[in-house]
C-alpha cells in the first residue's frame, strides 16, 4: 500500500517541480511537462513505481522495525524526500553543464521544498498504516 502512496505523492512533486521550474523553460531541448505533456506524468509514474523499491521500502522497513519514534522517522521521511528532491532536479535540469539552471534562472529549493512535503505526507501515510495494522 505504500508503494502505491508513494508512486502518487512523488510523482505529484516532480509534476509541481515541473510545473514551478520546468516551465521557465522555453527552449524544445527539454522534454518536460510543456513539450510532452501527459507523456511526462506516464514516464515519472513509471520511473517513480520502479524506484520504490531501492529506495523507500529500504528505508521503510529499516524505520519500521528500528525505530518507533514518530517525530523522527517523520523527520527522517522528510529529509529523505528532500535529498531526492536534489536528485531530481539535478536529473531532470542539469543538461550540458547547468545550462539549463543558469541559463533559466531554475532554483533547486522548490525540488527540495516539493519532494520534501511529499516525503513528510509519506511518513504520516506510512505511521497510519503502521498504527493500523497494530490495532
Amino acid at each position: 500500500m505504500t508503494w502505491l502512496y508513494f508512486t502518487f505523492l512523488f510523482t505529484l512533486a516532480a509534476f509541481f517541480l515541473d510545473l514551478f521550474e520546468g516551465n521557465k523553460i522555453t527552449t524544445t531541448e527539454y522534454y518536460g511537462l510543456r513539450n510532452l505533456g501527459f507523456a511526462f506524468v506516464i514516464s515519472t509514474v513509471l520511473f517513480v513505481f520502479i524506484l520504490y523499491p531501492v529506495s523507500f521500502l529500504l528505508l521503510t522497513i529499516f524505520l519500521n522495525r528500528f525505530l518507533s519514534s514518530f517525530i523522527t522517522r517523520i523527520i527522517i521521511y522528510a529529509v529523505a524526500g528532500g535529498l531526492s528532491g536534489i536528485w531530481a532536479f539535478n536529473k531532470l535540469y542539469d543538461y550540458q553543464n547547468d545550462y539549463f539552471i543558469k541559463g533559466y534562472d531554475l532554483n533547486i529549493s522548490t525540488s527540495i521544498i516539493l519532494f520534501a512535503l511529499a516525503g513528510l505526507i509519506y511518513g504520516f501515510f506510512d505511521s497510519y498504516l503502521k498504527k493500523k495494522s497494530l490495532s
